[in-house]
């Protein structure tokens, strides 16, 4: 799949409908567009139209960029609400408004609507497979697993969007245009229901395991584990506790299917180690222009001689990156405190007055996902995980939490993933409130910059609130919170003036532009209503 799937899934989106490709995955070639009905005549048409729908992470088409989602933006949205991370620019730069909840920010931010869109074009890609494969004359159970694949990718999406807006309007149907206008937005537990729905019948029809070439795909560890994020997720918007329960019987299938923890955590993010068996789902990167990553650009510091866009617009917030024991791997293995100049010239960083010259940012930047041997954005080869089976381990802790407190079982799970780490097994004799909270640090430090963090603040609201307003303090410079000038090791959150946070960041607004265009949506309590008709799902 790093080849076959890749390169040619992008040469075949580039557009909506489907174009076609040829089965061919080696050769890099355009494609001619074919209309829907004249596309789906045999297995391998099958097979490159699910294709189109794994590369829409990567590239959405239909003149969405790709730094509108995967590539840049939904990391901003989900990464920078967090104490781990911050820009580090001005107060009145659009992503210190995510940076710091800032009274800015509003249904108009841009991203949100890049977001939206793509999230959405990906979902047509995914309706077209599961309408059209049906039809299609090749062998049944290859045909269902084509299928399978699909619901999960369509499912992947809706959790994204439910995770960040609530319910959101289903489009289940393929449709030629990129939006979902004149659908009403359904309810938070509709929209979670259809995710549930999805994963179920993808985790039946999927394999435990792709070889080969064909290694990437959804598997059956994939659906399940998704779902029973899903099952958990739902729970603080739609309130029903008993999906703990489901959940924790979902996880005990994963955990039945053989995933191990890797012994070098580092490795998981470097391009050097894709097919660990502590992976559940990826998506598939490689150093070909416009079918790889572009997190380098944005996580790198300045001064590495890469290449000249590089942005640093993700950095260490100095209390959490001091908040690691100081035995814990995962520090250096998120963070980038050292690196060789194409020159040779070796750069370090430190908390110390002047520290921009020559490592050139304020705090460590980000070490996962980064390509230092890449050639510009769009062209870099670590794959990105979105699951794995750390986060398998403590998911299953705190869905037994909530359901039975803090068992033998429920310690073993988080101190597998301590045992990793090289720290000491966590406190015995916790309550039940501080385990779920020792497990909410613990997943801070194993899954930061992992595209888990907003997600996470949404699923523990009184957890996360408590830790944000605690940092709601200027910095010290005047200016009003995260800036470049002057430089500072005090990083702590500054939310201007909004102490205590407020509870609208439950959910983001719905895109004002995605209402402009469907009169029938609704907004989220607390934004203004602007373009949509009125209040709440």
């Amino acid at each position: 799949m790093k080849t076959r799937l890749r390169i040619a899934a992008l040469l075949t989106a580039a557009a909506l409908p489907l174009a076609a490709c040829g089965d061919d995955f080696l050769t890099e070639k355009p494609a001619d567009f074919v209309a829907p009905e004249n596309f789906y005549q045999n297995a391998a048409d099958a097979v490159a139209a699910v294709n189109a729908a794994y590369a829409s992470f990567i590239n959405p088409g239909g003149g969405i960029g790709s730094s509108d989602y995967m590539g840049r933006n939904l990391w901003m949205i989900l990464e920078y609400p967090t104490e781990v991370v911050t820009s580090r620019l001005s107060a009145n730069n659009e992503r210190s408004w995510i940076d710091n909840y800032h009274f800015n920010f509003t249904p108009a931010h841009p991203y949100l609507l890049g977001i939206w869109r793509a999230a959405y074009a990906g979902i047509n890609r995914a309706n077209a497979v599961i309408a059209r494969a049906p039809d299609v004359p090749m062998d049944e159970g290859r045909k269902a697993q084509l299928i399978g694949e699909a619901k999960f990718l369509r499912a992947l999406h809706y959790y994204y969007l439910a995770g960040l807006f609530g319910g959101v309007p289903l489009s289940l149907d393929e449709t030629r245009e990129i939006s979902s206008e004149g659908k009403p937005r359904a309810t938070a537990a509709e929209t979670w229901e259809q995710i549930e729905t999805d994963l179920t019948e993808a985790a039946a029809a999927l394999p435990t395991s792709w070889s080969g070439s064909d290694y990437g795909r959804a598997t059956k560890g994939a659906a399940l584990f998704l779902l029973a994020k899903a099952q958990m997720q739902s729970i603080s918007q739609t309130g029903n506790s008993a999906k703990w329960s489901e959940a924790v019987n979902t996880l005990a299938q994963v955990r039945g299917l053989g995933y191990t923890l890797d012994p070098n955590y580092a490795s998981l993010f470097d391009g050097s180690n894709e097919r660990s068996s502590e992976i559940v789902f990826s998506i598939q990167n490689i150093r070909v222009s416009g079918a790889g990553g572009r997190f380098t650009e944005w996580f790198v510091p300045f001064l590495t001689g890469l290449y000249s866009s590089v942005q640093n617009q993700f950095q260490a917030e100095r209390e959490f990156y001091d908040s690691y024991d100081a035995t814990d791997v995962r520090k250096a293995g998120t963070w980038l405190t050292s690196y060789t100049r194409p020159d040779g010239q070796e750069v370090s960083w430190s908390w110390t007055p002047g520290i921009e010259v020559p490592y050139a940012s304020t705090g460590p930047s980000v070490r996962k996902y980064i390509d230092l041997n890449a050639g510009g954005g769009g062209a870099e080869e670590p794959d990105v995980v979105l699951l794995r089976y750390a986060d398998v381990l403590l998911s299953s802790a705190e869905a037994i939490n909530e359901v039975s407190g803090p068992t033998a079982e429920a310690y073993g799970y988080v101190n597998q993933v301590r045992a990793r780490a090289k720290i000491a097994s966590l406190t015995p004799g916790l309550s039940k409130d501080a385990f779920r909270d020792s497990v909410y640090v613990e997943r801070r430090h194993e899954l930061a910059m992992e595209g888990h963090g907003l997600l996470d603040n949404r699923r523990n609201w009184t957890w996360s609130k408590a830790r944000l307003d605690a940092s709601m303090v200027n910095n010290g410079t005047g200016t009003g919170g995260k800036n470049r000038s002057p430089f500072t090791s005090s990083t702590r959150k500054n939310y201007a003036g909004q102490v205590p946070m407020e509870e609208k960041w439950k959910l983001y607004p719905v895109p004002h532009a995605a209402c402009e265009v469907n009169d029938q949506l609704t907004q989220n309590p607390g934004w203004p209503v602007g373009a949509c008709a009125g209040g709440g799902s």
